[in-house]
């Protein structure tokens, strides 16, 4: 008779590899398709933060525009004499001459004690015991004036101390005004003065004076000093204004003065074309910029060959959010009108059109002709935009703040990936015990094949024996 044979070590399979199989096959219809999400939805979120940071550069430019920063065209202030007064203007500033005659400069007060020493470890009363009393060795001094006043005790303890803890001891209680150490002399016979200076220019905040002097301080009794002084200017139209400061916002509306000297200058007022143009043109940029990245990230690709067909979708693809910022930025757009302009009125007038890909084109002629011809109704352009799409509770507030559009579609996707993650582990872990399951059961096949086959061996064995 013929005998029964089996290949291999026992059953002869290639136990390991249909076991590898199995879980692989698995694996591609219970966990890949998960994990593919998984790598889909952090691209999302990923654009979807990038978007995020490009509608913010947005907003960070169009919020020159908007009404809390005067709005409008850009507003330039020029002088005829800079060494006098110099300018600058907010959007809210009226076109207009002003001439303008600065009578004084706003000045700090000046302080310094005509003792001298010869080095900052000086004792600045040497002969002090200490055993005086407090009063005598106190010396107090007034900063500013009114409600603005502060005062300044500074108590020598002895004769160890220092005209360098007397600087130190008076910074460390003053606002208002500092106390420092000047070298009169020359680095070979140093001779330290000590002075006080006013923080702050004018009468106000700035004056300085030496209330009381201890009568064991000696020192400090003989002193010299310029006295603060409020800045005088007469603006034609207007008259003559004192200020505490040589920077004066509140005379012209919308227009900052620089006082530098006294004398008379002329300032001008009027639109400042350029630098308007080049923000927008900004604005512009980051518009197109926004286009051109929701359009890449929203592209399906196709893949055909013989055999099937494969999709692959940008990180956007999946999700209308992108869309939504694109339509409502267009709506804006083509929403904002100025009322009452003539030549200008919507935003083609200033130059600024929708090519067929979404992006825009930007006349700069046509934009600074329409500034020329009517600057108003360009900046009352300007400003409606830049209020709907950059203040708080406008379009782009309502996607990238706190718990916004942007936030919301992402803190999903996080919920989904987390869920998903999930799965996969839960997955993964049944198809293990699958495969330990299937590795249990070949197992067992082993070995009762390789008992059949010692039973084979000895049967065979046997039957030769009677032959």
């Amino acid at each position: 008779m013929a005998a029964v044979t089996f290949s291999g070590l026992a059953s002869g399979l290639d136990t390991q590899g249909l076991i590898d199989a199995s879980t692989e096959a698995s694996r591609a219809t219970r966990v890949k398709p998960d994990q593919k999400r998984v790598t889909q939805l952090e691209e999302t979120n990923s654009a979807i933060a990038e978007l995020s940071k490009k509608l913010e550069t947005l907003r960070s430019n169009l919020r020159s525009f908007t009404t809390l920063s005067g709005g409008g065209v850009n507003k330039t202030g020029t002088s005829s004499k800079e060494s006098v007064v110099s300018a600058s203007a907010t959007s809210a500033a009226s076109n207009g001459s002003y001439s303008i005659t600065v009578g004084a400069l706003a000045s700090n007060h000046t302080f310094s004690f005509d003792t001298t020493y010869s080095g900052s470890d000086s004792p600045l009363q040497s002969d002090l015991t200490g055993s005086e009393a407090a009063g005598d060795r106190t010396v107090t001094f007034t900063v500013g004036t009114g409600a603005e006043q502060e005062t300044v005790n500074v108590e020598v303890a002895d004769g160890s101390y220092t005209i360098q803890d007397f600087v130190d001891s008076f910074n460390s209680t003053s606002t208002k005004a500092r106390a420092s150490l000047v070298n009169t002399g020359t680095p070979g016979s140093p001779a330290y003065k000590i002075v006080l200076t006013s923080v702050y220019e004018g009468t106000e905040k700035g004056l300085v004076a030496r209330s009381s002097l201890g009568a064991s301080l000696g020192n400090l009794s003989a002193y010299d000093e310029n006295a603060a002084t409020n800045a005088s200017v007469t603006v034609t139209g207007i008259g003559t204004i004192s200020r505490a400061s040589n920077s004066i916002a509140d005379i012209i509306p919308g227009v900052t003065l620089s006082l530098n000297s006294v004398g008379t200058s002329t300032v001008k007022i009027a639109e400042d074309i350029a630098s308007t143009l080049t923000k927008v043109q900004e604005i512009v940029d980051n518009l197109n910029d926004i286009v051109k990245f929701v359009n890449e990230n929203n592209q399906v690709t196709r893949d055909e060959n013989s055999k099937e067909v494969t999709n692959t979708f940008a990180p956007m693809a999946s999700t209308r959010i992108d869309d939504g910022v694109l339509q409502n930025l267009r709506d804006v757009l083509s929403s904002t009108k100025a009322s009452g302009g003539s030549a200008v009125i919507i935003f083609a007038d200033l130059g600024i059109t929708t090519e067929r890909d979404g992006t825009l084109k930007f006349d700069t002629t046509k934009f600074q002709e329409s500034v020329s011809v009517e600057a108003a109704s360009v900046g009352a352009i300007l400003n409606s935009f830049a209020d709907s799409a950059a203040l708080t509770g406008g379009t782009i507030d309502q996607y990238t703040r706190y718990n916004g559009l942007l936030g919301v579609t992402t803190e999903a996707n996080k919920t989904t990936i987390s869920d998903l993650n999930q799965r996969i582990i839960q997955a993964e872990k049944q198809i293990q015990l699958q495969a330990d399951a299937l590795r249990q059961r070949y197992s067992r096949l082993e070995s009762l094949m390789s008992k059949l086959q010692s039973q084979q061996s000895s049967l065979s064995s046997a039957l030769s024996s009677l032959r």
